[in-house]
């Protein structure tokens, strides 16, 4: 499965944030790619790092759809609700008022494919990329 749709999703908010997107394919893995998305100038920096994938999963186990967010008791069900992807959430609201001039350092929002099966994306970051 893709995780496409989740990078083009966050690229398009912080680049709107003022945030410098880079979106890196991941070779020999078709639909998957990573984000680098860097606000401010310099060496060194922060990264916040997460990724977009979910662990793999049976269906067969689960009492609803695990594509679809369902609350009961109280709690949210579904893939990814307690892992990452609250994570992006975090990361977007921190980053809504911050701007590039008040950085010393570069801030980089990391958004890697596959952490829970290949590391396919981490590898492509060694080999590919500044961070």
């Amino acid at each position: 499965m893709s995780n496409r749709p989740v990078i083009d999703w966050l690229a398009e908010r912080l680049e709107r944030r003022g945030f410098d997107i880079e979106i890196q394919d991941i070779p020999g893995a078709a639909g998957k790619s990573n984000l680098i998305a860097t606000l401010g100038r310099g060496d060194g920096g922060l990264v916040l790092s997460g990724h977009t994938d979910t662990v793999p999963f049976d269906a067969g186990k689960w009492a609803s759809d695990p594509f679809q967010v369902t609350e009961r008791e109280g709690r949210l069900y579904g893939l990814g609700t307690a892992d990452m992807k609250s994570f992006f959430a975090l990361v977007l609201a921190a980053t809504q008022d911050l701007r590039a001039e008040s950085l010393r350092v570069p801030l980089i929002v990391l958004a890697t494919a596959d952490e829970e099966t290949s590391m396919s994306g981490a590898r492509a970051l060694t080999r590919g990329s500044r961070i």
